[in-house]
């Protein structure tokens, strides 16, 4: 387009040149010959002096990008006196993980055990122990592993026909599984549950949290909450069972925290469910209802010191509720299970939070 302009203005200046410049013409050519010719000759030295500037113009440009990349080159080059990153990964022996999408590169961070779970009760904990159970969702939550050592259908104290000597002791209730876990009395009183494989691969020492949860079976099997004067026979009494074994683990586990969960809001039924037995506040075994079993599991964790969660309130189930969030009036179906769960890690998230805030200092 620039050389069409160019030609045009040159077609008018040489005509205007010819015609006026030219009064008295001794040619043989024609006016518009001599235009032609006049045209032709600007052109070609037009495109002459186009061609060097194009050239030029390229030489330029091929030398800015040159001394560009040379200027590059000597900011890329190494300072010896400076320490390379390759040098310094070598002397301090850093390892970098592969690098994400994002094509960070993260550091390798240094291998931290994870928590130690163990959870000790009935089949609260022990009848569903797949991906919904309350003990595997608190472990998945939490980054734990969790030594599940719940058997359904056990105690925390001991019916009356039970043995309670160390040699001959057979009753997988809460202290004797504290006392099969340390081997003060045989494993084998968890043989057949699947709480004696797993007690198997169990250092108890390693463990941050224990976990317990008892009651109901107490209650159903008559073992009376407690008495005034119970003659050393604490093994045969809810709470001073409880008593015992909590002592047992602290003794022992120093560093673990304790955390006593209450059984919560149940109803009783016939085996068949055909008929309505009554619920926590109304079916009283002849030591007291669910309900004070409840109450005495709160008033063993204050004297003994540790963490109790009253899933009573917790888990508000109630007589509108229990058939939605049970399976049969005691046993929580997925639904109530995972509330449980989530409560457990809730406090035991608390805890770790009020745990890393001592060790730096801070006081609330």
């Amino acid at each position: 387009m620039k050389k069409k302009i160019i030609a045009v203005i040159m077609t008018v200046t040489l005509t205007a040149t010819v015609l006026t410049g030219c009064k008295y013409r001794i040619t043989d050519q024609s006016v518009e010959d001599e235009v032609a010719e006049a045209l032709a000759i600007a052109e070609a030295e037009w495109n002459e002096k186009y061609e060097a500037e194009h050239q030029a113009r390229i030489a330029a440009e091929e030398l800015v990008a040159k001394n560009t990349e040379e200027e590059a080159v000597e900011i890329e080059a190494p300072d010896e006196s400076v320490m390379t990153e390759s040098a310094l990964n070598e002397e301090v022996a850093i390892e970098a993980t592969a690098a994400d999408d994002t094509g960070n590169t993260e550091l390798a961070v240094p291998e931290v055990d994870p928590f130690q779970i163990v959870f000790m009760g009935d089949s609260i904990f022990d009848s569903v122990r797949d991906e919904t159970g309350i003990a595997y969702m608190v472990g998945r939550t939490l980054g734990a592993d969790v030594y599940n050592l719940a058997i359904g259908g056990t105690c925390a104290g001991v019916t009356r026909e039970k043995s309670i000597n160390f040699e001959t002791w057979t009753e997988p209730n809460f202290t004797g599984i504290v006392y099969a876990m340390e081997g003060k009395v045989a494993r084998s009183i968890v043989d057949g549950y699947k709480s004696g494989e797993v007690m198997a691969g169990l250092n108890p020492s390693k463990t941050d949290y224990f976990i317990i949860q008892y009651g109901t079976n107490d209650f159903l099997s008559y073992i009376p909450t407690g008495a005034e004067n119970i003659n050393g026979q604490y093994y045969f009494y809810f709470s001073s069972a409880l008593k015992m074994g909590i002592s047992e683990l602290q003794q022992n586990y120093p560093n673990a925290q304790i955390i006593l969960c209450t059984p919560y809001y149940e109803q009783f039924w016939t085996a068949d469910r055909s008929r309505f037995l009554g619920d926590t506040h109304s079916v009283n075994n002849g030591f007291g209802t669910l309900l004070d079993y409840i109450g005495s599991a709160q008033g063993v964790a204050a004297e003994m010191g540790v963490e109790c969660l009253n899933m009573y309130d917790l888990m508000a189930i109630d007589t509108y509720n229990c058939e939605k969030m049970t399976e049969d009036g005691i046993h929580p179906n997925q639904e109530a299970r995972a509330k449980y769960a989530g409560i457990l890690i809730e406090k035991i998230q608390e805890m770790e939070y009020v745990r890393m805030l001592e060790e730096a200092g801070i006081t609330q």
